[in-house]
């Protein structure tokens, strides 16, 4: 019995046993929309084909979306002791954090402006609102551990001992900072754009399934709605990333300058030169997040994302 048990726990925490929940719970999500929408449909030909499509974009969403919080929430558990926040700074950047939804929300209540779009069942726009309040949820570790990461940041640099006081322990802890706040900076770049082009690829599906159906005319639901979106869910990337891009670059910049100074003369002689690049290489300074293309693949992914929708044909 002892042996049933142990295996069970043992395959739970298996890969297998993820993909497998996960699975399921896309199932669900998928059948009960269908179910959703043929409880409260006006249009029962729409329901029962184009609309699939949205239900099916929508469910691999939810799972990711799950994936991601889960994700999320364990990664910022696992950040440093020293980086561990009081229940008022929690508070705080919730609270922050809500109100950037509301007013990306806001913001794209304005590009809808002008769309003439109605979906044909009751009650959909409800069934919208779940969705954006999930996607910002899934999103929330994420934005906060970005946050984290930039209090961390100019606390470290405040922090900085003079050149003359730099001894070897100092600068390994400040290294493993260093390099820690790029590790926040790569994965909460991949996990809010993979969050946000979903999103944004579930918008582009509810119009692409409209307007095949012929439920919509394609002036209803113009491409720009969805591009908008998209170049709108870009700029707030850039706007919760750069700050902290900004500040671990120059962390890492004055690091090296107080590890590895100039000579007087200010002329660098070879071994200087290797030493500062093999530092600089270690710390990821080499990797510029402008031509980095997991930074690059963050940032444009959800207006590529919108920019794809908008260019497959919908024939009705």
């Amino acid at each position: 019995m002892v042996a049933i048990r142990d295996g069970i726990r043992t395959w739970w925490a298996s890969p297998a046993a993820r993909a497998t929940v996960f699975a399921l719970l896309g199932g669900l999500v998928f059948h009960g929309l269908l179910l959703f929408g043929q409880l409260n449909s006006r249009d029962d030909a729409f329901v029962e084909h184009d609309f699939r499509l949205w239900a099916a974009t929508a469910a691999l969403s939810s799972v990711l979306w799950i994936a991601a919080l889960g994700r999320g929430i364990r990664t910022v558990r696992a950040l440093p002791a020293s980086w561990r926040r009081g229940r008022s700074w929690w508070k705080a950047s919730i609270a922050a954090y809500a109100v950037l939804v509301l007013t990306a929300g806001m913001m794209l209540d304005r590009i809808a402006q002008g769309t003439s779009f109605q979906v044909p069942i009751r009650h959909f726009p409800a069934v919208v609102n779940v969705f954006i309040v999930f996607g910002a949820v899934a999103a929330a570790p994420w934005a906060l551990s970005i946050w984290l990461a930039q209090e961390k940041t100019g606390r470290a640099a405040r922090e900085m001992l003079p050149d003359d006081e730099a001894d070897p322990s100092a600068v390994a802890g400040a290294v493993s900072g260093v390099l820690t706040v790029w590790r926040v900076i790569e994965r909460s770049a991949l996990a809010l754009s993979l969050t946000v082009s979903t999103s944004v690829l579930t918008t582009g599906a509810l119009r692409l399934a409209l307007i095949g159906s012929g439920a919509v005319e394609p002036d209803g639901f113009p491409p720009y709605f969805v591009l908008g979106y998209g170049a709108l869910i870009a700029a707030l990337l850039v706007a919760v990333l750069l700050p902290l891009v900004l500040a671990w670059r120059a962390w890492a910049v004055s690091l090296v300058e107080r590890t590895l100074p100039p000579p007087d003369s200010g002329l660098l002689d070879e071994e200087l030169i290797a030493s500062r690049a093999r530092m600089e290489e270690q710390l990821h300074l080499d990797a510029r997040f402008v031509r980095n293309p997991i930074a690059l693949l963050s940032v444009l992914s959800p207006f590529a994302t919108a920019v794809i929708t908008t260019l497959i044909p919908s024939g009705g």
